[in-house]
């Protein structure tokens, strides 16, 4: 009766991690805030790089460590090159990346209860991992529809879980006493730009931010995190991400009542010269394929004409 009664008993306290791609440093700040103020998670749930970091947490890694996992990385390390299929990047990279550096292989296995949130494109659905391979897991979460291919898990596919739910409250509401929301979407206002990449990244901002503000007020407590004037797709702002995740953090727990329980620590990031066009070069890239892609429908038009039909029947 008592083992029942521990299996069915809620979590003092769970941590829900928005995505935000490169934004996630920001999450590692809030974590060293929460820290300082000695609340640690019972729970935890993430979505995209929400993911990486609720993954990270459970398995060990400090907020710093978990901040210094990426200051190494350009975002182009973790971009697969492949023809356009399901998306102009594969996965594999970040796969293998995260298998390297979570030392867990299974979600069931991780210290602290660990959910990953992803979206089904044949169900339509959310879908919330509690057991199974943590890499390809995490890398489903985080695959942007169209920038990363679809990750074939059980049957399905999946892509990045802030298609349906950007801010996973709702993962753990019904099994925590108390939610913590970190939020890093904000989208802010931009300059139009009449590029197919631009619209697309600030489509999927607009979507991500409206069922965030869904998932939001299920929080007790959201850590708000005005990441607007970052990218998504930098890495070379590792440290100023997680002050601002760890100033909003200090802000918005002392607003709370919460009292510190250690004073500000000391840390040290790794830090590595910035990367000019970084960027540019991945929107070339995927441009390029993106070109390829419709020079390949094009061939295969003119293969199925009837005049083509007879030129490739007679060569």
């Amino acid at each position: 009766m008592g083992n029942i009664f521990r299996r069915n008993r809620k979590c003092k306290l769970g941590f829900a991690f928005s995505g935000g791609g490169a934004k996630g440093a920001a999450h590692c700040g809030a974590l060293q805030a929460l820290y300082e103020f000695g609340l640690k998670a019972d729970m935890v749930a993430g979505t995209s790089a929400g993911s990486i970091a609720a993954t990270m947490y459970a398995a060990g890694l400090s907020p710093v460590e978990i901040a210094n996992n990426f200051s190494s990385l350009d975002f182009r390390d973790l971009l697969g090159t492949q023809m356009p299929k399901g998306g102009v990047f594969g996965n594999k990279p970040l796969v293998k990346h995260l298998q390297k550096t979570i030392p867990y292989e299974r979600l069931e296995d991780l210290p602290v209860k660990t959910l990953v949130v992803a979206t089904s494109v044949e169900k339509g659905k959310v879908r919330f991992f509690e057991e199974g391979e943590i890499a390809p897991r995490v890398a489903a979460s985080c695959a942007i529809p169209l920038i990363y291919q679809p990750i074939k898990i059980e049957g399905e596919h999946f892509v990045d879980g802030g298609v349906l739910m950007n801010l996973p409250v709702s993962a753990i509401r019904d099994k925590c006493e108390k939610v913590i929301g970190i939020n890093l979407h904000q989208a802010g206002e931009i300059r139009y730009r009449d590029s197919l990449y631009s619209i697309a990244i600030r489509s999927f901002s607009l979507m991500f931010l409206s069922n965030t503000m869904e998932e939001a007020v299920r929080a007790d407590i959201v850590i708000d995190i005005d990441t607007s004037s970052y990218s998504a797709y930098d890495l070379s702002n590792i440290e100023s991400l997680f002050y601002v995740g760890y100033n909003t953090a200090v802000k918005t727990l002392e607003a709370h009542g919460y009292k510190r329980v250690m004073s500000k620590q000391q840390l040290d990031f790794l830090r590595k010269e910035k990367q000019p066009g970084a960027i540019d070069e991945i929107k070339e890239r995927a441009q390029a394929m993106l070109a390829k892609s419709e020079e390949l429908k094009n061939t295969a038009k003119r293969l199925i004409s009837g005049g083509s039909n007879k030129k490739v029947l007679e060569g």
